[in-house]
């Protein structure tokens, strides 16, 4: 019975990486696919706050800003407030304590708890989806750094191991060749 040679050992460990990367393309798929359903229920939050509370001053929002970079958005929730002087509305962003934000005095008070519902699933809808950034982005930089660190090092090993096999023939080929000349003689 013949045992397997590495060859065709490394032949099937080959097969297996291949499934490794098929496997990592789809977690990232799986990780974009999360984000995508995660920034439309932001969207439908973001229409259900807009119907939900009168267009006045202290309306709240989900605005998709960009920001670290130029191709990515980043969801925020913002407090719509109004300039005395023009009367001009602009979105301020706010942070922490959203539903302690939600207006619940005069046009305001109908939907308030619809609101403060709306809004508590926003927040939960934020921290999901800045979970799922943040894993992505670890993932991304520690593949990243591992290619730069190791790249270098299996650089090193791949020209060390072709001085060694230069070294070790050199060094049978002089053996040889005494060998050689004695028999010879």
């Amino acid at each position: 019975m013949d045992s397997p040679t590495n060859e065709d050992r490394i032949a099937e460990h080959r097969i297996w990486l291949a499934g490794i990367a098929e496997e990592g393309h789809k977690l990232f798929a799986d990780i974009g696919n999360l984000l995508t359903e995660v920034d439309e229920l932001l969207l439908k939050s973001d229409a259900l706050l807009n119907y939900s509370q009168p267009p006045m001053a202290g309306k709240l929002g989900v605005r998709f800003w960009k920001r670290h970079r130029p191709d990515q958005a980043e969801p925020v929730v913002v407090v719509w407030c109004q300039s005395s002087r023009t009367g001009r509305f602009w979105p301020k962003q706010v942070n922490g304590h959203l539903s302690k934000r939600v207006c619940r005095r005069g046009a305001f008070e109908v939907n308030a708890d619809v609101t403060v519902e709306t809004v508590a699933i926003v927040d939960k809808l934020l921290m999901m989806r800045k979970s799922l950034a943040m894993l992505l982005y670890r993932t991304r930089q520690s593949v990243s750094s591992l290619k730069t660190h190791q790249k270098p090092v299996l650089d090193f090993q791949r020209k060390r191991l072709t001085e060694l096999q230069a070294a070790s023939e050199q060094n049978l080929d002089s053996l040889y060749g005494e060998r050689g000349e004695h028999e010879t003689a």
